[in-house]
């Protein structure tokens, strides 16, 4: 069960994000009425580093872009910096073209599949891109309980299908 005797204090953000690297989910927390983050809003499903490759601890969130090239030559959308080389972004795109998705890639969400960085549906990193000031706080953290909401599902991308490289969120948002 979730630990909120460890919650932090309000740090000036309206929200404070834990990264979930063995379940690959990201849950968003808001602020209690002791002034704590132990809300919780939102769960998302990630993909952290393959070989636990995204490190662990708490970060302060940085600059941010709508598109960043990306280690393996190809291109995130609203990529967030969590700490050095180490992003939210975007399942990775070819090119700088929202028709070029990954979809192999996209097919990897909720499994330990990046480099480093986490990566999220677009969705879901453009709620963090637009709620999420800089200087969020971010923990990124390993444990076997997913969560308060647990982890999301995931509709995958037919990759024979010929619109495959657009992908339009069918879920309903919540």
């Amino acid at each position: 069960l979730e630990d909120y005797e460890s919650a932090p204090s309000d740090h000036g953000r309206p929200y404070y994000i834990k990264v979930n690297r063995i379940q690959n989910v990201v849950t968003i927390y808001a602020l209690d009425e002791a002034g704590q983050y132990t809300v919780p809003v939102k769960a998302m499903v990630c993909s952290t580093g393959k070989d636990l490759g995204t490190p662990t601890g708490t970060f302060r969130t940085a600059d941010k872009h709508d598109w960043s090239y990306l280690e393996g030559g190809v291109y995130g959308q609203y990529a967030y910096r969590i700490d050095g080389s180490i992003l939210f972004h975007s399942v990775p795109y070819y090119i700088r073209d929202k028709a070029r998705l990954e979809t192999e890639e996209y097919n990897q969400l909720g499994t330990s599949a990046s480099l480093g960085c986490v990566r999220l549906a677009v969705s879901d990193v453009k709620w963090i891109y637009d709620n999420c000031p800089a200087g969020t706080l971010v923990k990124i953290y390993d444990s076997d309980y997913p969560g308060p909401f647990g982890k999301p599902g995931v509709e995958y991308i037919d990759t024979a299908d010929e619109r495959a490289g657009w992908f339009r969120k069918l879920a309903e948002e919540t």
